[in-house]
């Protein structure tokens, strides 16, 4: 554990030894994936323990529906005293309230049906099982883009093999270990970007290493493959407003 420890360390101040020992490993893949598979568990683990927390702490049914309906009165109050500078339809309001108050009442019913498990052991088994899911969900994303980018890199040259690509790009995950900051109001959205931006540092370097790419053909091989999603789908939306237009 100590040896992984000082590798990610080694990653996140891209560090050339550190990449090039990783990617001559006959383990690279496991390697990357087990990072990659600690790193999200890590970040995941502050959001879970609130969320079991806050599902033990779950008053009755009735009492949150009491703080349910103060909530509608203070919209109502809100909407009130934003009414002179709003041009609202006749009835809008008692149509807004009632739409909540239905949604309410479903939910709450929903809510009240007898289950197998008593109730906070039910959502805490919840809240385990979408945890120990969140690796499975990084997991997914990640491969399906690093393989399109080995495709790309393999038509500019590239010599890494596909568990030599998978286990460095994988380490774009390192920085991610920030993510369990994220409950914070002010510093959450700062810190995603931040090990947003360097993990897409680390993917470069990764296949840097990994493809004996320059940085030039590097950055090339992780954008086009996004450039391409994206052009897709201007040009799906694109016919369908011709279709739209067309057709009306």
């Amino acid at each position: 554990m100590k040896e992984l420890l000082e590798f990610a360390w080694d990653v996140l101040l891209l560090r050339d030894e550190a990449y090039a020992q990783h990617v001559a490993r006959a383990d690279v893949l496991k390697r990357g994936l087990t990072l990659l598979v600690l790193v999200t568990l890590l970040a995941g683990l502050i959001p879970f323990v609130v969320n079991v927390i806050n599902d033990l702490r779950l008053a009755s049914v009735e009492a949150r529906r009491q703080e349910a309906e103060e909530d509608i009165q203070e919209f109502t109050k809100s909407l009130d005293a934003m009414r002179p500078y709003l041009d609202l339809p006749p009835g809008f309001e008692k149509q807004i309230i009632a739409y909540n108050q239905a949604g309410m009442e479903i939910g709450f019913d929903i809510e009240d049906l007898p289950t197998r498990w008593p109730k906070p052991v039910g959502r805490v088994l919840r809240d385990l099982g979408a945890y120990l899911s969140l690796p499975f969900s990084r997991l997914a994303g990640w491969m399906g883009y690093a393989l399109w980018v080995l495709l790309v890199a393999k038509l500019l040259g590239g010599r890494a093999t596909v568990s030599q690509m998978l286990g460095a790009t994988a380490l774009y995950a390192v920085p991610h270990v920030l993510d369990f900051l994220g409950f914070v109001s002010c510093l959450g959205p700062m810190i995603g970007l931040a090990a947003t931006v360097w993990g897409i540092a680390i993917y470069v370097k990764a296949l840097t290493v990994a493809s004996d790419f320059s940085i030039g053909r590097a950055v090339t091989a992780t954008v086009v493959p996004a450039l391409i999603v994206a052009a897709l789908s201007l040009l799906g939306m694109l016919m369908l407003l011709i279709l739209a237009l067309a057709t009306g």
